[in-house]
């Protein structure tokens, strides 16, 4: 006994597709067919069956149609997030756009689309004011940092969220700041470490100074006749 699905008139058996796609299992009594993921492609299936010995039995059934859900988030960049944990990054004042990407898209759901907005990813409410939504977009003028926070697209029981991280505008600036932060202070303590070995060495040169003329004997000369001439006119008086 073995499970085949017909697309486009042609018979495939479900055992060849990828491993953890589809479950089969058979007992004396029954065979069950078990889809873990459905995929688009599983819904261009027009006939699910059993077949025992190359014989389809009476255990079939039609199409299975693909519920409209949200399936991502598209941002004005053309970036897709499939996944969840994702995040986008804009820095201030600039300009976003977020459209939830509905699948199948065969249908109008916009009345039944919902965009919420929790800081916490717990509490969910009411947009910012200042966001515009048009539809499944929707349009920020001009981000800001009171609009950091999760944002999901619901329908029906089916919701995608997106986590919008903004950037201070300076924050490109930074790194150069503390560049030239670093810079300056490196500047000043090199001219203060310049500045006092000068003072240190005109102290040195000082102090050399003062000893070479004391112990040049020119001046130990002139220093005693100076004094001899202050004894002669001593004994004049």
């Amino acid at each position: 006994m073995e499970w085949f699905k017909e697309v486009d008139g042609e018979s495939i058996s479900v055992n060849l597709d990828k491993p953890g796609h589809y479950i089969v299992k058979h007992s004396k009594s029954e065979s069950s067919l078990t889809i873990k993921i459905f995929v688009n492609a599983d819904a261009e299936v027009s006939r699910w069956y059993v077949s025992s010995e190359g014989f389809p039995s009476a255990c079939q059934f039609g199409p299975i149609t693909l519920i409209p859900s949200p399936q991502g988030i598209e941002d004005n960049k053309g970036r897709l997030f499939e996944t969840a944990h994702e995040s986008i990054r804009r820095s201030e004042d600039q300009m976003l756009t977020l459209k939830c990407l509905i699948e199948p898209n065969n249908t109008n759901t916009d009345d039944r689309l919902n965009w919420q907005f929790s800081s916490d990813d717990k509490a969910y409410g009411l947009l910012p004011d200042g966001i515009n939504r048009n539809g499944p977009v929707l349009t920020f003028p001009s981000v800001q940092k009171a609009y950091r926070g999760f944002y999901r697209c619901k329908l029906d029981d089916v919701s995608f969220k997106v986590l919008l991280r903004v950037k201070d505008r300076l924050a490109a600036l930074w790194p150069f700041i503390g560049i030239v932060s670093v810079v300056a202070v490196l500047v000043i303590v090199i001219l203060i470490f310049e500045k006092r070995q000068k003072s240190n060495k005109k102290t040195v040169t000082t102090d050399d100074d003062d000893q070479d003329h004391a112990s040049d004997p020119l001046v130990r000369t002139t220093t005693k006749a100076s004094d001899n001439d202050s004894k002669k006119r001593a004994v004049k008086a």
